[in-house]
């Protein structure tokens, strides 16, 4: 009995295409691209039950604050913060058109819905909700890459294009464009892009 459940764990390894030499895992994404990632630096994988939201360039969404659930990037007198969301006001303040980068089409520039043509910038570091200007330097303080979260790489953290290692992260609940590394900076500068509020 013992033998025959030992070799029936080995065909399911071999039908999986799973053997312990392999070092490397490659996914491929229903777009047809591939991924490759070392076997020895996964630390775990997960697969998480119910729609999860995907935002793309152009489509509508919001942040949710990873270390503050109740809140979510909003503009408030044309500054960016995180608040609690609970008034009409509130959604439609926290949520905003994924545009493509006003520098780089392949990144992300973050209008509002409710003043077009407005866009999240950095200004002396501090997060601003401003209407474009057409400058370089405009198009480049609104445009920030999206990346795997700092602090749960299933979320997103969003860093600045002109200044490279630098994060939109909330601070006392205001946005700022900072860097760092420890793990309070992580949680504040990691957020979940959601379904949008408005």
């Amino acid at each position: 009995m013992k033998k025959s459940l030992l070799l029936g764990f080995c065909f399911w390894l071999l039908w999986t295409g799973f053997v312990f030499a392999q070092e490397r895992m490659v996914i491929t994404f229903k777009n047809g691209q591939a991924q490759t990632f070392d076997i020895g630096s996964i630390l775990k994988v997960e697969f998480q039950s119910g729609p999860a939201f995907q935002g793309s360039l152009g489509s509508m969404a919001s942040f949710q604050s990873h270390n503050y659930r109740s809140h979510f990037i909003r503009h408030a007198n044309f500054l960016g913060e995180i608040t609690p969301i609970s008034s009409d006001l509130d959604r439609k303040d926290s949520t905003f058109r994924m545009a493509p980068g006003l520098a780089d089409s392949q990144l992300v520039s973050f209008e509002s819905v409710n003043y077009p043509g407005h866009y999240l910038r950095h200004q002396d570091f501090r997060l601003k909700l401003q209407k474009s200007d057409g400058s370089q330097l405009f198009r480049q303080d609104a445009t920030f890459k999206l990346g795997p979260g700092l602090a749960d790489g299933s979320w997103s953290s969003f860093e600045s294009i002109n200044y490279p290692g630098h994060f939109i992260r909330h601070r006392n609940f205001h946005l700022y464009l900072e860097r760092g590394n420890d793990d309070l900076f992580r949680k504040d500068s990691t957020f979940r892009i959601s379904p949008p509020n408005s």
